[in-house]
């Protein structure tokens, strides 16, 4: 198969899981809430930090915006994607965090 019929391939397998995952949170907001809820309790520095991961910011750029060493921010990262909550995509050549729910 040609490299570019692999690549349509890829997008249109890719654009069917996030059609899936769509329907999945949807179907399952309410479950969803309340397991943020729990991992995320209010006013923490981990739902902080979790909000910072929009898919946009870089582990400099949370350090700076909540003043914690990078070791405390790179910990609580870990945390989060542990929890399922977040991962870490290369965007333009940068390692940003995004919210994965």
């Amino acid at each position: 198969m040609p490299e570019e019929d692999q690549t349509v391939l890829l997008k249109m397998m890719q654009q069917t899981l996030d059609d899936i995952k769509s329907v999945l949170v949807l179907s399952n907001q309410d479950k969803l809430a309340e397991t943020k809820k729990k991992l995320l309790p209010d006013g923490s520095v981990k739902l902080q930090i979790y909000e910072l991961c929009d898919g946009t910011r870089t582990l400099q750029d949370i350090v700076a915006a909540i003043q914690k060493p990078d070791n405390y921010v790179r910990s609580y990262l870990s945390i989060l994607r542990r929890d399922g909550l977040i991962r870490s995509v290369e965007r333009e050549g940068r390692q940003v965090y995004e919210q994965i729910f």
